[in-house]
C-alpha cells in the first residue's frame, strides 16, 4: 500500500499552536482502507489541523496519522457528509454554496470535522450537537443521541477509537442571509481573537459561573509571558505562541495564570487544550 509517508519532522508544522516534538513517521492517509491498515499496524497519534492541542517538544513520537488529506465533503439531500481531516471552514462554504444554513456558527473555527466532533466544537451560541446527525468511526457508527456531547466533551474525548465522517442535518435556507451572518461572524472573530498569532484556540473552558477569559483579563494577566508564551493582548481567553516559545514555557504560562486567577478569585480554571505527552514524559 502506498501510502504518503514524510519522516524525521517537527509536529510543530502540523499544529496551529506551532509547538510540538520530532516524529519519526508521518502518514497522511487519503481512505478509510489506508486509515484501517495503519491503525493495524502502528499506534499512532492521531491529528486533523492541529488546533486544541499542545504536544510535548521534548519527546520524540514514532508514528502519527494527519487525517487533512482524508479529506471528501459531499451532499446527501439536506444533509452534508463530511470525512474527519476536512476543515470545518471548508464544510462551512459548502454548505453556503449549496443554499443550507445551521453551520453558520461553526465559520471561523479552526480545526477538522474530527476534532470539532469529538470536543463538540462550538461559538456564538452553537455547538456540534445542534447539527450532527450521526458520526462514523473505525469501530462503528453514533447516532447524535449515543455521542454524548456535552460542553467540549464527547463520548469520543476519551476514546482511541478514530472519527472518520460525520453527517450534519441542515435546512434549505436563503444563501444571502447564510453569506451574511457568516460576514458577521469573522468580523468580530477577527475583531476580538488575536487570529494573526500561533495559537490553539481558547485555552480554558468557560466555567459553571464565569467566563475564563474574563477571570484572566480582571486578574491583570493580559500581556503576562513566560518567554514567547504569552496571553493575548487582544482575548484574555487566547495563549499565543510569539514564534518561538517552547512546551516547557506554554506549560509554564498555563500554570501561573491559573494559580494567579485561583489565588485572586478561588476559581479553578480547566484546560480545554488537549496537551499530549505531559511533564513526565520531559526528558530532563
Amino acid at each position: 500500500m502506498n501510502i504518503e509517508e514524510m519522516r524525521d519532522i517537527s509536529l510543530k508544522e502540523f499544529t496551529t499552536l506551532h509547538i510540538g516534538g520530532i516524529c519519526r513517521h508521518c502518514y497522511f492517509p487519503k481512505t478509510e482502507e489506508e486509515i484501517f491498515y495503519l491503525l493495524d499496524h502502528t499506534d499512532p497519534l492521531i491529528l486533523g489541523c492541529g488546533s486544541n492541542v499542545l504536544i510535548n517538544d521534548e519527546t520524540v513520537l514514532e508514528n502519527a496519522l494527519i487525517l487533512t488529506k482524508f479529506n471528501r465533503i459531499r451532499k446527501e439531500g439536506n444533509t452534508i457528509v463530511a470525512d474527519a481531516g476536512a476543515r470545518l471552514m471548508d464544510v462551512c462554504l459548502f454548505a453556503l454554496d449549496h443554499d443550507l444554513t445551521g453551520m453558520e456558527f461553526a465559520y471561523g473555527i479552526p480545526g477538522s470535522v474530527g476534532g470539532a466532533i469529538m470536543m463538540n466544537a462550538g461559538a456564538y451560541g452553537g455547538e456540534m450537537i445542534d447539527i450532527i446527525k450521526s458520526v462514523k468511526t473505525t469501530v462503528k457508527d453514533y447516532t447524535k443521541e449515543q455521542c454524548e456531547f456535552g460542553y467540549r466533551h464527547s463520548v469520543f474525548s476519551d476514546s482511541k477509537e478514530c472519527i472518520l465522517q460525520g453527517t450534519f442535518q441542515l435546512k434549505k435556507g436563503n444563501r444571502n442571509l447564510i453569506a451574511m451572518k457568516m460576514k458577521e461572524l469573522i468580523e468580530k472573530r477577527i475583531e476580538k481573537q488575536p487570529l494573526e498569532s500561533y495559537s490553539a484556540g481558547s485555552t480554558f473552558k468557560r466555567g459553571q459561573d464565569f467566563y475564563a477569559s474574563q477571570l484572566i483579563s480582571e486578574c491583570g494577566l493580559k500581556g503576562y509571558r513566560v518567554n514567547d508564551a504569552q496571553v493575548s493582548m487582544k482575548h484574555a481567553g487566547f495563549l499565543i505562541n510569539n514564534g518561538h516559545a517552547s512546551y516547557r514555557d506554554f506549560m509554564q504560562l498555563i500554570e501561573d495564570v491559573q494559580r494567579k486567577v485561583f489565588e485572586m478569585t478561588g476559581k479553578k480554571l480547566e484546560c480545554e487544550v488537549k496537551i499530549i505527552g505531559g511533564k513526565d514524559d520531559l526528558r530532563k
